[in-house]
C-alpha cells in the first residue's frame, strides 16, 4: 500500500490527514489517561488539555517534518540517494496511522504499553516507507529513519515537565515523573 500511495499524486491531502488525526488521537489517549488516572490535578485538565492536546499535536506535526527532513538529508548525504519529499510525505502520513492506537491510552493498566506500541508501530511503518520511496534498504536508511525518529521523541520529551505538558501521548508520563521526582 505505502508504494501506491507514494505514487499517488492525489493522496497528499488523504496522508496529512492521516497523520493528523491519528496524532490527535495519540494526543487525546494520553489525555484522558491523565484525567483518568487520579496521579494529575483535575483542575489543571483544561490546561493540560490545550497543552498536550492542542499544541502537543502542533508540535508533534512539526517534529514530524524535522525528522522527515532529517531522512531525506541523512539518505542524500550517506546512500547518495536524493529522496522526493512529496512521496515520501506521503507514504509516512499513512505509515503514521499506528498513532491512532494512542486513543487506546485510556484503558488502565495497558496505558504506558499501548502509547509505546503506537509510537513503535509508527517508526516501523516510516522505515517501510523509507524503504519503499527511496528504493534502499539496509544501514543507511535505519541510520536515517532512527536519526528523525531521535530528534522526534527527545524534543517531545524535553518540552513536557511537570508544570509543561506540551507533548501528546504516552509524553504526559514524562511530566508526571517529573512531578514525582521534584517532591522526593
Amino acid at each position: 500500500m505505502l508504494d501506491e500511495v507514494a505514487k499517488d499524486d492525489h493522496a497528499t491531502i488523504a496522508s496529512l490527514a492521516v497523520a493528523v488525526g491519528a496524532t490527535l488521537m495519540l494526543a487525546l489517549g494520553g489525555w484522558l489517561w491523565w484525567w483518568l488516572s487520579g496521579l494529575g490535578d483535575v483542575r489543571d485538565s483544561d490546561s493540560v488539555f490545550v497543552k498536550s492536546v492542542i499544541f502537543g499535536t502542533v508540535a508533534s506535526l512539526g517534529l514530524w517534518g524535522v525528522w522527515l527532513l532529517i531522512v531525506v538529508a541523512l539518505m542524500q548525504r550517506f546512500a547518495g540517494t536524493i529522496v522526493q519529499i512529496e512521496p515520501l510525505l506521503r507514504a509516512s502520513g499513512f505509515a503514521a496511522a499506528p498513532l491512532g492506537f494512542g486513543i487506546l491510552m485510556v484503558l488502565p493498566v495497558v496505558s504506558f504499553g499501548i502509547g509505546l506500541f503506537a509510537i513503535v508501530a509508527c517508526v516501523l511503518l516510516t522505515q517501510a516507507a523509507v524503504e519503499r520511496v527511496t528504493g534502499v534498504r539496509g544501514g543507511e536508511v535505519i541510520f536515517a529513519n532512527l536519526a528523525g525518529f531521535i530528534v522526534w521523541a527527545v524534543v517531545l520529551s524535553l518540552l513536557t515537565t511537570g508544570n509543561n505538558q506540551f507533548a501528546p501521548g504516552p509524553f504526559l508520563a514524562e511530566s508526571l515523573w517529573d512531578l514525582v521526582a521534584s517532591a522526593s
